[in-house]
């Protein structure tokens, strides 16, 4: 943030200023792979051999049409991703399932090797499709290594970046002002709140066994707005910095916590998953063109496979199948006619994606278990102590676990989401007058200065 981005920036601006598109590119290209090897040398190595691969074998497919030149990209890119993510599950189920002592192959993920395996496999099916008409090696490995996307997203299209940089990118004030705003407003979001909330949450979840059921809501809705929060601010950021260097990202979040239907939800979370996984596995296995309860089984495949890209994890296989599910009673409840006064349906969603977020979060499927049937009151009933005076303390439990600051502070965080727009949709909006500066510095201030302990992104482990 103090040396990377500014130096990127400068030269970046600076080499586009003489005309050297084409070495700006490269030069962000370098510092990409520089980025990452910042993590791991090898393995950027590793991206570096995967882009190049892809873009020579998806040229091929583009001028022979071959379905098998495709089958085989695909094969080879889910291959990769396999051994890197799922390995050891597949040899920890094999073992449990057969009792065998298979050894662990203790494989470390690359970060963002889902990403940006499924913006591989994108580019070599629009290749067969005849989609990709701009075959430059240097614009497909910007579009494929972009720093600020690589990490965790939005997964793009090559058809996302490359017309963009074959038009030529010029310095826009009003962008670059959009820019800084969107990035601290981010940072913001992450380190003041979510960190903050992951402090209050982590504790909670470790205790799964012992809550009660002001604790565990606290819990659930905690990570709720901890993942909220977490994914949102770096989605600000990303795009916030591909508007510093003059470029559109596509929007991935899109105030999902306002979304009416659990289908609408997936139209506002993560948005760029959602494109890949409608148009390269819900509509190859029929959708909704081949029948009603075709495309309830399309559905669940796709959340299912969803669910496992996001882990390699039977909690995230019941994730998956929980939405799937969701999925499926929506459906059939859009059969029947009748029309769901809207904040009662907006409630419900809510509620359906906060049951299920404790299925993401928890450690294992007894751990989610346990909250979810203190959620439901089954562990008793006990409130803190700032909220005992209520309830009269002298009949009501109090807990130990959380305060009432917290559960206040959840309250008024909800408040916010389900009230405000996110801050990527208030860009048509925004004005680069005193009040904006103002606002920017008091993000900046607090993003900085007021944090909680740095955590990781949550999208980083996927």
């Amino acid at each position: 943030m103090y040396l990377f981005l500014p130096a990127t920036l400068l030269l970046w601006w600076w080499l586009m200023s003489r005309h050297y598109g084409e070495i700006a590119q490269w030069f962000i290209v370098g510092c990409s792979v520089l980025f990452y090897a910042a993590w791991s040398a090898e393995y950027a190595l590793l991206l570096v051999v995967n882009a190049l691969l892809n873009f020579y074998w998806g040229k091929r497919i583009a001028v022979t049409h071959s379905k098998i030149r495709l089958v085989l990209g695909v094969v080879y890119n889910l291959g990769l991703l396999a051994y890197f993510k799922y390995a050891d599950f597949l040899i920890e189920t094999s073992n449990a399932l057969t009792g065998s002592q298979w050894p662990l192959l203790r494989v470390i993920l690359p970060l963002g090797i889902s990403f940006f395996t499924f913006q591989a496999i994108a580019y070599l099916v629009d290749c067969a499709k005849g989609r990709v008409d701009d075959f430059d090696l240097g614009r497909f490995a910007f579009s494929i290594s972009f720093f600020p996307h690589l990490i965790a997203g939005p997964i793009l299209h090559y058809s996302d970046i490359m017309p963009q940089l074959r038009q030529g990118i010029r310095f826009d004030p009003e962008r670059m002002t959009k820019g800084l705003f969107l990035f601290v407003a981010g940072l913001c979001k992450k380190t003041v709140i979510a960190d903050r909330l992951a402090a209050v949450v982590d504790p909670l979840f470790e205790l799964s066994d012992r809550l009660t059921v002001c604790e565990a809501w606290v819990a659930a809705a905690g990570y709720g707005l901890q993942i909220y929060f977490d994914f949102s601010g770096y989605c600000d950021m990303a795009s916030g910095v591909g508007l510093m260097f003059g470029l559109v990202l596509p929007q991935n979040f899109a105030s999902p916590y306002q979304a009416g239907t659990i289908a609408d939800f997936w139209k506002r979370w993560h948005i760029t998953l959602s494109r890949f996984l409608r148009d390269y596995l819900y509509i190859p296995l029929g959708g909704n063109r081949q029948g009603f309860y075709r495309g309830l089984w399309a559905a669940a495949i796709t959340m299912l496979l969803g669910g496992l890209w996001h882990g390699a994890a039977w909690t995230f296989v019941a994730w998956g199948a929980m939405h799937g599910a969701m999925i499926a009673l929506y459906r059939l409840w859009t059969k029947t006619g009748y029309r769901m006064p809207g904040y009662l349906a907006r409630t419900l969603t809510l509620l359906g994606v906060f049951f299920a977020w404790v299925l993401f979060r928890a450690a294992s499927i007894d751990q989610a278990l346990h909250i979810w049937q203190a959620m439901l009151g089954l562990n008793g009933i006990s409130v803190p102590v700032m909220l005992a005076g209520w309830f009269g303390s002298e009949t009501v439990p109090i807990s130990g676990q959380v305060n009432g600051l917290d559960m206040l502070a959840i309250g008024f965080l909800l408040a916010i989401c389900l009230r405000y727009r996110n801050a990527q949709a208030q860009l048509d909006t925004f004005t680069p007058d005193l009040k904006a500066l103002a606002t920017f510095a008091g993000y900046f201030f607090a993003g900085t200065w007021l944090s909680a302990a740095h955590e990781s992104f949550i999208y980083w482990s996927f």
